[in-house]
């Protein structure tokens, strides 16, 4: 009796724990395709294998907007590092493509009101806050989720273990 008691309480640990590894999945972002600021359509594909940082914003966003140069620099410093620096606009097209005539970004920007809440959701934002950064590692996990405005000190020293610098053919 103590035996089938022992068991059925190792069963139900090793079965109906909860999972440790309960980050979210990043099938969706590789398998999205957006328009990038000229409405031509992207796989967002173009990314995995990359050390990604994945940037949720709006032109209407004062916080998404102050980040955005310190975004800049970090992908200027680590593009060569195997590392991308990916915003997606969750805005309309046409406010996104007049703000960057005005505001310069040196990575790449993708628009998609709607697929973008969408993905920022399944990605873990279940806040809906904005701005919204996602860091994920080349292996395509998830390594750390930021609600509100990053600081490049701060993706510095969260990506610091990741980067690797790229490799040449």
């Amino acid at each position: 009796m103590v035996a089938i008691i022992f068991l059925g309480f190792s069963f139900s640990r090793i079965f109906l724990m909860p999972s440790e590894k309960n980050a979210p999945s990043t099938a969706p972002l590789y398998s999205s395709i957006m328009n990038d600021p000229d409405g031509k359509p992207q796989s967002l594909k173009q990314f995995q294998d990359k050390t990604i940082v994945l940037n949720f914003w709006a032109t209407w966003c004062e916080p998404c907007r102050e980040e955005m140069p310190e975004l800049s620099q970090l992908y200027a410093e680590n593009k060569s590092k195997n590392l991308v620096v990916v915003g997606i606009a969750i805005d309309e097209e046409k406010a996104v493509k007049s703000f960057l005539q005005k505001t310069k970004v040196a990575y790449p920007i993708f628009v998609d009101e709607d697929q973008g809440v969408i993905l920022s959701k399944n990605l873990g934002n279940n806040e809906g806050i904005l701005p919204y950064t996602v860091i994920i590692s080349s292996d395509g996990n998830i390594q750390k989720t930021i609600l509100g405005r990053v600081h490049k000190d701060q993706l510095d020293a969260i990506l610091k273990p990741l980067l690797q610098p790229s490799k040449s053919l």
